[in-house]
């Protein structure tokens, strides 16, 4: 099994930040670690693996062990950039493969 547990989240604005940008995120969720548990846990190792600006989506990568502390800590954001908003997680796992969304088109071909 995996050491560690893998997060899709979503970002939901209420309007647009001034920059959407993969080390902003990554500063919003350590910060509200840090607020949420103290120092010592605003030291958890998160690891952003993916970001897509467009669809507002992060992959997130924390040791399993942290993974509680960092589900709470990511759905107690209200804001970003001074822009109300809410981090929400679409799908977390121990294993990174099953966060892979598939689809099927209208003709029935499986599109990764």
């Amino acid at each position: 099994m995996s050491d560690y547990f893998y997060l899709d989240v979503e970002i939901k604005l209420a309007e647009e930040p001034n920059q959407l940008s993969a080390l902003y995120l990554k500063g919003s969720i350590e910060r509200s670690l840090t607020k949420v548990f103290g120092e010592i846990g605003g030291q958890t190792e998160v690891d952003l693996l993916k970001f897509d600006a467009q669809r507002k989506r992060i992959i997130l990568r924390v040791p399993k062990e942290f993974y509680v502390k960092l589900r709470a800590a990511i759905t107690l954001i209200g804001e970003f950039q001074g822009v109300p908003c809410n981090f929400q997680v679409k799908k977390a796992s121990p294993l990174l493969l099953s966060l892979v969304e598939t689809h099927v088109d209208f003709a029935g071909q499986t599109v990764v």
